[in-house]
């Protein structure tokens, strides 16, 4: 944006700069024309000196539809902004109330895994019990039979 900033003040500078000779010019042939409207010199002078003005006056008048035109689109682009930071402005505000929630959560979360953690270990220390339980009474059960089945060939 600055590039089209800076075209239009050399613009406006350009056509500032040529607009006071071309008024000093429109002025003295003015004069001249209208004392001496016989003089053909002076009537052209007259002619390309006012042909000058209108020229830098419609240069004049393009340069302010440029700038407003630009504005206008600058405006588009702001409003476009605006709406999307009113979108942000809302979001923000719902991830806001949603934060306390979040950091509760965490220590739900917490509570949840030692929690998790405590029945893990339980249940481990069950499962353990009860395999050293299958293991003990099949022992007790091998060692049972085979005593009876000695017993029963020595007979």
């Amino acid at each position: 944006m600055d590039v089209k900033v800076q075209t239009f003040k050399d613009k406006i500078n350009t056509t500032n700069d040529r607009f006071f000779s071309a008024l000093d010019d429109f002025k003295k042939y003015y004069v001249y024309y209208h004392k001496n409207p016989e003089v053909d010199e002076f009537q052209n002078y007259y002619t390309n000196s006012k042909g000058q003005l209108q020229t830098l006056n419609r240069e004049l008048f393009l340069t302010t539809n440029d700038i407003g035109k630009t504005m206008e689109q600058l405006d588009e682009k702001v409003q476009t902004i605006a709406s999307k930071l009113e979108d942000e402005k809302k979001t923000n505000i719902e991830l806001k109330k949603l934060l306390p929630n979040i950091k509760n959560t965490q220590n739900g979360s917490e509570i949840l895994i030692n929690d998790s953690k405590s029945l893990y270990s339980n249940q481990y220390a069950n499962n353990v019990e009860i395999f050293i339980g299958i293991v003990v009474v099949s022992i007790m059960i091998g060692t049972l039979f085979k005593t009876k089945l000695v017993a029963t060939v020595s007979k």
